[in-house]
């Protein structure tokens, strides 16, 4: 497998956004270790617990797992829901050859929205979202977050970045949906369709009857002629 190359070298970006991930994960290196954002998330509401193996944890599109890798390093339980099977198949081969299998509890393979309903209600005590959710439109994106906040217990934490309308390689296309755009410039080029956020659109998706949101933070990296990447990093949690 080839290391260290754009996406436009093994992404076409046509087919859906399942296919194009599914070709990406097969043909590149990808991930491995966590966001600084996704580590400070996990220790400050868990490290404290007195037994982490009792902590369960649920990521939507866990990729090749480089999160969920992580949680299980850390002595938590986790799950996943992701639509490339490779990606999977690379998580499990990483878990096996650290001896971390153990650590995994349920892995599922197929979209959120239909996925989610194979786990228990009131099971976890967070869910983590780590951009995913971002290539699912603005009215799916919502209900997915219905469904998976009546995953968490009472008390339960979540966690989604997100990426602004300021992203480089952000060009409006209506066709396509609210907010979506299909980029082939950016560090999000010839990765399918993408929808992105502004600060209203935050509200609409993580507040509802029974969650909140109790934290958002704003990423930027810039160079010196423009914004490249402008992340919301999203922490909420279910209160009934």
């Amino acid at each position: 497998m080839k290391k260290y190359i754009s996406n436009a070298e093994v992404s076409d970006n046509t087919g859906s956004n399942s296919e194009i991930w599914e070709h990406i994960f097969a043909n590149k290196e990808w991930g491995k270790y966590p966001s600084e954002s996704f580590i400070r998330f996990i220790a400050r509401n868990f490290y404290n617990s007195p037994q982490r193996a009792d902590v369960h944890i649920l990521e939507l599109g866990l990729g090749t797992g480089a999160n969920l890798w992580f949680c299980a390093r850390e002595g938590f339980s986790v799950s996943g829901i992701e639509w490339s099977t490779t990606g999977v198949e690379r998580f499990k081969e990483r878990m096996h050859n650290e001896n971390l299998q153990n650590h995994i509890k349920e892995l599922k393979i197929g979209d959120y929205l239909e996925k989610l309903d194979e786990f228990k209600d009131e099971s976890f005590d967070a869910w983590c979202d780590g951009y995913s959710l971002a290539y699912n439109d603005f009215e799916k994106t919502k209900t997915i977050i219905e469904k998976a906040i009546k995953k968490l217990k009472i008390g339960g934490k979540f966690l989604s970045i997100t990426p602004s309308l300021n992203n480089y390689g952000f060009v409006s296309d209506k066709s396509l949906g609210y907010h979506s755009c299909k980029p082939t410039q950016g560090s999000d080029a010839f990765t399918g369709v993408i929808r992105y956020c502004d600060t209203d659109d935050i509200k609409q998706l993580y507040e509802g009857k029974n969650y909140k949101i109790t934290s958002v933070k704003i990423t930027i990296s810039k160079d010196l002629e423009q914004t490249l990447n402008e992340l919301y990093i999203i922490e909420g949690e279910r209160y009934e």
